[in-house]
């Protein structure tokens, strides 16, 4: 079988109860945050298999993802681009953290995509990974648009030594590497928008009919598919008054206690429901003040 290298974004979503000591938030403005962080992560006392640690919709394709890989020829490693753990093997433990690069979070890591690479060097430098993968394999990133701007020179320089392609991403990925995900398949595909770009994966890799990952009949083919596929959707969402919502923030609250604001409503949206972002926002905080210091039951 051939070797393939498939490259992952990390999740919000995660198995284990994340402290507040290791969400980014908490990290003081004062000093560096990024030996702080490290430290912290460190000094974590429980941890599971990276492959376990993480969940949601999109995650929950990895699985369909590699064995779509070894039903062409494929024999797959996989890694996780991770905002807290950095360049990570699914294979190896870690802790449980809230970090991101994805904007508009309590959690993401501040600054531009070029400050934000200056983060994730140090993360790949105190893992001992370098943030290298192998050279001479076939590798296959699975990428949303800001963890692409921020790994778009490993991106590069993976692609001077192998065959390599980009799925989602961004324009800061050579356009000659990309296959932008459509949010016109997404009902072709099934799930979540958030998942869109590992379910639009394993429908390419489905496709494959060698292992070369990436050729101009492939892309001919997949063309075809998709503009027969391709459908234009209307989302109408339910509208709450002010006590459902909040009886939905319960919810959620219940099912994922360190849920933040922003995930909280894309959560309330994706279930069909609508709410305007300020006035979800200020309910959300009224909930929180109410049962701050209270278990949510």
């Amino acid at each position: 079988m051939e070797k393939l290298t498939i490259v992952v974004t990390c999740t919000d979503r995660k198995s284990l109860v994340v402290p507040e000591q290791r969400m980014l938030r908490s990290l003081p403005n004062s000093v560096s945050k990024a030996p702080v962080w490290t430290q912290r992560i460190e000094s974590a006392d429980t941890v599971t298999l990276l492959r376990n640690l993480y969940q949601g919709d999109a995650w929950a394709q990895l699985p369909r993802l590699e064995d779509a890989s070894r039903a062409i020829g494929f024999e797959p490693t996989t890694y996780v681009a991770s905002a807290g753990l950095g360049l990570r093997p699914v294979s190896t433990p870690g802790p449980a953290y809230g970090a991101t690069f994805t904007p508009n979070s309590p959690d993401s890591v501040p600054g531009s995509a070029i400050q934000q690479r200056a983060w994730w060097d140090h993360l790949n430098r105190w893992n001992g990974s370098g943030g290298h993968l192998p050279d001479g394999i076939p590798t296959l990133f699975v990428l949303s648009r800001r963890y692409a701007d921020v790994l778009a020179p490993l991106v590069a320089k993976t692609a001077v030594a192998s065959p390599v392609l980009v799925i989602g991403g961004s324009e800061a990925i050579a356009p000659s590497l990309r296959l932008p995900a459509d949010a016109k398949l997404r009902s072709a595909l099934g799930g979540t928008l958030g998942a869109l770009n590992m379910r639009t994966a394993v429908a390419w890799m489905e496709r494959l009919t060698s292992t070369v990952i990436d050729s101009t009949r492939h892309r001919e083919l997949w063309h075809n598919w998709a503009t027969r596929a391709s459908r234009h959707e209307r989302h109408e969402r339910i509208p709450l008054a002010d006590h459902e919502v909040l009886k939905a923030v319960r919810r959620i609250r219940t099912q994922e206690p360190t849920i933040s604001k922003t995930r909280a409503l894309r959560s309330l949206r994706e279930n069909g429901y609508a709410c305007e972002q300020k006035r979800f926002g200020q309910l959300f905080e009224a909930f929180e003040e109410e049962h701050r210091g209270t278990r949510v039951d």
